[in-house]
Parts: structure tokens; C-alpha cells; sequence
């Protein structure tokens, strides 16, 4: 993980009403639920972004995907995305090395998946742009 994955990691499993909603206190991912991972989980991936370029100063603007993955309901990953909501949008992370200047939801996701074997998955999230600076 990078800086910026341990520091949402970190966020999001800090979010006790969050965790709640989890099969497990650590049921937080980057990119992919492990296989034979127990849900509801949370999973999070950067979708983009870079260097802004716009002052001497270093800066980043990277945008993560964010989201519930249920194989309970549609209803069971909102809620769970409402926590993450909650805990990530107008906030701040603690980046090492960095300065986090703000977290912002930009866009919702919300889908159904159906594997060969018959099993539905929800996923229900939002994108959120990520702004910090150097130190």
C-alpha cells in the first residue's frame, strides 16, 4: 500500500459505526475482496489523478472508488455506503508525508453483479477526490 491507501485504510477502519456493518473490523480492501473473504466488505481503488501541477508546491488531486460490497442486498450496501459517506466526504485524512487539504464525493456507483454460480453481489459507493500537498 502507498501513503495515501494506508491512510484510507486507516480512516475507514476507524469508523466504528462503519466496521459495524462489516463481516469483520478489517474488512476493508484495496482494489479486490481476497477470495473466500467474508462480506459485507468495504473496497476502495484509485481511479485516476496525479500531480495538479498549479504552484511550486507539490500537490495531488487523485480520485478513489469507495465502495459497500454486499451479498446480502442493495439496501445493506447502501447503508454501509452511507458510513463511508459519512467518515470520507468534507474530511481529511492523515497522509504520512503529506498535508491533507480535502476528501470530496464527486460521483455515486451502484451496480449488480451475478457470478456463473448464481450468487449476487450489490456494490454501492462513490468516487472521491483526494487533495493533499507536500509538507
Amino acid at each position: 500500500m502507498n501513503e495515501v491507501s494506508v491512510a484510507l485504510y486507516n480512516k475507514l477502519t476507524g469508523g466504528t459505526a462503519l466496521t459495524a456493518l462489516l463481516a469483520g473490523t478489517t474488512s476493508v480492501y484495496e482494489s479486490l475482496v481476497p477470495r473466500g473473504a467474508a462480506l459485507d466488505a468495504v473496497v476502495f481503488s484509485l481511479q485516476g489523478g496525479g500531480d495538479a501541477n498549479w504552484t511550486p508546491r507539490r500537490r495531488k488531486e487523485l480520485r478513489y472508488m469507495v465502495k459497500a460490497v454486499s451479498d446480502g442486498s442493495v439496501k445493506t450496501a447502501g447503508a454501509i455506503d452511507a458510513q463511508i459517506d459519512t467518515l470520507l466526504h468534507r474530511g481529511t485524512l492523515t497522509v504520512s508525508g503529506w498535508t491533507s487539504i480535502s476528501v470530496m464525493r464527486e460521483a455515486d456507483v451502484s451496480y449488480a453483479e451475478t457470478t456463473p454460480e448464481g450468487r449476487n453481489y450489490w456494490h454501492v459507493g462513490g468516487v472521491y477526490r483526494l487533495r493533499i500537498g507536500d509538507t
